[in-house]
């Protein structure tokens, strides 16, 4: 499939995907270009530390972990990525090996971003520049904002902030909200460097003071100001988890 033809396939879910929606058709079409659309299945590694990346992915469809290995073979994972998120922007950026391994948790969709027509498009709609900053300045106030939680915070305030994160709101109720985990209880523990077992001990928590409703992986938010209250300060009407 040559530049064109991969650019046809790729330009409708680039133009979905943050940080490119909005910006002018041509410039679409001039990262489309370098484009590719990619089908993981459940295990595959896609990237892995050390490894030179010509690109960016895109999360299309499914889910991605982010994890990082000792060489004794243990893991930590940083991040589980769902649709509409990106990873290895500044690997492709600086020129530098992935400092971490992304393995898609489910049958997952991404779209590869090549970084050549990527720059040739910054140097001809700044619109695209802007985009990208955007992407990674709020990438680092993320970062910075998790380095607080896990300094800071106690283990059921973060739980409770990452329900928020990924639950999606009642349009019709929009203090209530529902998610499901994105992965099992130990690599959800694991992403906010607890183990799995305190994971499921602050889930219970949650769940005794009225903040969540809980069935597996499962869990109803029935009032995201209160678990967001409770996530700022730690308290559930004056008492304590």
């Amino acid at each position: 499939m040559n530049a064109e033809d991969r650019g046809k396939s790729c330009l409708a879910l680039l133009a979905s995907a943050q940080p490119f929606a909005g910006l002018p058709p041509d410039a679409l079409r001039r990262v489309a270009g370098g484009c590719s659309r990619q089908v993981a299945s459940r295990g595959q590694v896609l990237c892995t530390k050390g490894q030179a990346l010509s690109g960016f992915y895109v999360v299309v469809s499914g889910r991605v972990k982010l994890s990082i290995l000792s060489e004794e073979g243990g893991e930590r994972v940083l991040d589980i990525l769902l649709p509409g998120r990106t990873f290895a922007e500044a690997s492709a950026f600086l020129g530098r090996p992935c400092p971490v391994q992304a393995v898609s948790l489910t049958e997952s969709c991404l779209l590869f971003v090549g970084i050549g027509r990527l720059r040739e498009a910054m140097q001809h709609w700044p619109e695209v520049a802007s985009g990208l900053l955007d992407l990674l300045a709020r990438r680092t106030c993320g970062l910075i904002a998790d380095l607080e939680r896990c300094c800071l915070q106690s283990a059921a305030q973060r739980v409770a902030g990452r329900l928020l994160r990924d639950a999606v709101q009642d349009p019709a109720q929009p203090d209530q909200a529902h998610l499901t985990l994105p992965a099992a209880k130990s690599v959800v523990a694991s992403s906010l460097n607890l183990s799995a077992e305190t994971f499921s001990r602050e889930l219970r928590g949650l769940s005794r003071h009225g903040l969540i409703r809980l069935q597996r992986r499962d869990i109803d938010i029935p009032s995201v100001t209160r678990l967001r209250g409770f996530a700022g300060n730690g308290t559930v009407q004056d008492a304590h988890l």
